[in-house]
Order: C-alpha cells, then structure tokens, then sequence
C-alpha cells in the first residue's frame, strides 16, 4: 500500500496550517485576557469609588434626618 506524495504534502500542510492557526489564535486570545483584566481593574477601582462616595451620602442623609428631628 503506497500513500501518494501529493497526499502527503496535502495532509503535512494541512496539519501544519492548523496548528499556526491555533498558535496566533492563542496570541490574540492572550491579548484579549490582557485588555480584559486592565477593564476589569478599571472597573473595580471605579465601583470601590462609588461604593465610598455612597457611605458619605448615606451618613450625611442620616446626619440631616437627625438633625431635622431634632429641630421639631
């Protein structure tokens, strides 16, 4: 049983061509985790902001009540 030549080739390449195209696949998967985790950073630093900025106003609103029920 001989395998021809151009089947050899055809099978060799298109191995080979798969395997570069998972390679740069998984460069660009690498760099979209990359982007992804600086977002995510952004993200929870900003929510961290905004949490905080929320404790300030929820006390100076319980400040006001208190104050507003005490002046009655």
């Amino acid at each position: 049983m001989k395998l021809p030549l151009t089947w050899l080739l055809g099978c060799a390449f298109a191995i080979a061509a798969a395997f570069a195209s998972m390679y740069f696949k998984l460069g660009q998967l690498g760099e979209d985790m990359t982007d992804l985790k600086i977002s995510v950073k952004a993200g929870n630093s900003q929510a961290s902001t905004v949490q905080g900025e929320l404790a300030i106003l929820k006390f100076r609103i319980e400040n006001l009540e208190s104050d507003k029920r005490s002046t009655r």
